[in-house]
């Protein structure tokens, strides 16, 4: 009894460490609107990393997901609030859209759980992230940019994390490679998440 007490207390106190840290961010990528910290906020790779650090420290893939989907929320409960606080309009066109948003980043969350699993399945789950990081980031190379160094940190750190030993690492890489090409190729990248914050 007491160790499903402490399970769910520790559930609870995972989901308000999601929100707040969601609210947080959210509210601060509205207060940054100039130089090096609005560029890493508003860039794609600050989201999905803290949201696979969520997903993969989660207890289960639907925590993980679930946890993802708060974060989000807070986000955009939080930067919607403060836009509206400082007289900035707010569309319900706009609230939507983040909301999908929060939906396919829950959607990666559960993916990322997978990524410790073994064989190909942890090998495609661990891609996923890694892959949107180096789409995101690739530029770095006719570019000086910060936020897009920090992209190319970020997957590498997640590469490492999310892929335990040698072997998964290895069969992670083709599905990098291909998964970062289509991003690019096709404009995916761009295309779906552009405009987050």
């Amino acid at each position: 009894m007491k160790r499903g007490n402490s399970k769910r207390k520790n559930d609870i106190i995972f989901i308000l460490f999601s929100l707040v840290l969601g609210l947080l961010m959210g509210w601060l990528a509205r207060d940054f609107t100039g130089g090096i910290p609005h560029a890493v906020i508003s860039n794609i790779g600050i989201w999905v990393f803290v949201s696979a650090l969520l997903s993969v420290y989660s207890p289960q893939a639907s925590r993980a997901a679930l946890h993802v989907f708060v974060f989000f929320a807070g986000v955009i409960g939080a930067y919607f609030l403060h836009c509206s606080l400082l007289g900035e309009p707010v569309f319900a066109e706009q609230v939507a859209y983040r909301l999908i948003f929060a939906a396919m980043g829950a959607l990666i969350g559960f993916l990322v759980w997978h990524s410790q699993d073994r064989e190909w399945l942890g090998a495609v789950c661990c891609a996923v992230p890694v892959s949107l990081l180096i789409a995101e980031g690739y530029p770095i190379y006719h570019s000086r940019s910060v936020s897009l160094l920090l992209d190319i940190v970020f997957a590498v750190v997640l590469y490492v994390l999310l892929a335990p030993g040698k072997n998964q690492k290895l069969m992670a890489l083709p599905f990098i490679i291909v998964f970062t090409f289509a991003l690019v190729y096709f404009d995916a990248f761009s295309r779906i998440f552009g405009g987050w914050i």
